[in-house]
């Protein structure tokens, strides 16, 4: 349960096509992050394109992406599954933001795949938002060429998407504590 002002939550949809089901997905999590009392902002990578590393530092959409992440809450990124892992596009987004914003941030992931060994999508995921020293979500969500709700074909993923977002919400509070203690501790003399 939020208890505090709505959490804003960035949505990074991982996906190189314009009309995905990646994009699919990413739009019914900022629905149930807003149904939950958050402030969803959802960042399309196809649509928001991004340069290479060391490429273009200066790229158009790379500043507004950072500042993105470094106002967010929370984060839930949203990957399609290649070749047992996240996609490429995702990876650069994610190598251009800046570890100092993301420290301490909390993270939840979902991946989109042909069946449910998308999983190491996720579990990929997991190790570079560690790496990040983001905090991670307990639940992650796969969602299968099945789909996400309904029929015999059901792979449970609203429910951990749902479970996701409130462990979303309850990190962040305590993270948020967290992360002003060690903005504090790096300002004070010692």
């Amino acid at each position: 349960m939020i208890t505090a002002e709505p959490r804003r939550i960035l949505v990074l949809a991982g996906a190189a096509a314009h009309a995905s089901r990646t994009r699919s997905v990413a739009e019914l999590v900022c629905r149930d992050v807003a149904a939950a009392g958050g402030r969803p902002v959802l960042c399309d990578l196809a649509e928001h394109p991004l340069p290479l590393l060391h490429a273009d530092p200066d790229g158009a959409n790379l500043a507004d992406v950072r500042i993105q992440a470094a106002e967010a809450d929370a984060m839930i990124w949203v990957t399609p599954c290649y070749h047992g892992s996240y996609s490429g596009i995702l990876k650069n987004c994610l190598d251009h933001l800046r570890e100092d914003a993301l420290r301490g941030k909390p993270v939840g992931m979902v991946a989109v795949g042909a069946s449910l060994t998308a999983i190491s999508a996720c579990e990929h995921l997991r190790t570079v938002a560690r790496t990040l020293g983001c905090v991670t979500a307990p639940t992650q969500a796969v969602v299968p060429s099945s789909g996400l709700a309904g029929g015999d074909g059901d792979s449970g993923a609203y429910p951990r998407i749902i479970r996701m977002i409130g462990e979303l919400h309850a990190l962040t509070g305590v993270t948020g504590l967290l992360r002003q203690c060690a903005t504090a501790d790096a300002v004070s003399p010692a």
